[in-house]
C-alpha cells in the first residue's frame, strides 16, 4: 500500500463516526475520530483507550485481530473495511498488514499534541 494513500483514506472517514460528547471530553477528539473512522463500536472506546494507555499490547492486539477478522467476514462502512477491500499493485493487504496499520493509527491518535 502506498503510504500516501492511508492519510487520505483516514481523512475521508474522520467525522463520519458516532458522536459521543462524553467520550470526546474523556478520550479527546483525535482518538474518538480515529476510533470512529476505524469502525470501533462506541461501547469499546474506553477499553481500547485503556489498553493503549496501559501499553497492553496483548489485549489491544487481540481486539484488533477480532476487528479485522470481523470486517473480513462482514465489511462495514469504515476504514478497516476499506483496508480489507484495498487492492495494491494487484494484491490485497494481508491481515498482518492491516493489523499493523490499525495499531499504528491507534498509537498515533493516542499521542498527546
Amino acid at each position: 500500500m502506498q503510504s500516501l494513500r492511508l492519510p487520505a483514506m483516514l481523512s475521508a472517514r474522520i467525522g463520519g463516526g458516532a458522536e459521543d460528547g462524553a467520550a470526546t471530553v474523556v478520550l479527546g477528539r483525535r482518538l474518538c475520530d480515529v476510533l470512529g473512522a476505524l469502525g470501533v463500536p462506541v461501547r469499546d472506546w474506553l477499553a481500547v483507550s485503556r489498553w493503549i494507555d496501559d501499553g497492553d499490547r496483548e489485549a489491544l492486539g487481540g481486539y484488533v485481530d477480532v476487528l479485522v477478522a470481523d470486517r473480513c467476514r462482514l465489511p462495514g462502512d469504515d476504514l478497516v473495511s476499506d483496508l480489507v477491500a484495498h487492492d495494491c499493485d494487484g494484491r490485497g493487504l494481508t491481515a498482518e498488514e492491516i493489523h499493523a496499520i490499525v495499531a499504528d493509527c491507534l498509537a498515533a491518535a493516542a499521542q498527546t499534541a
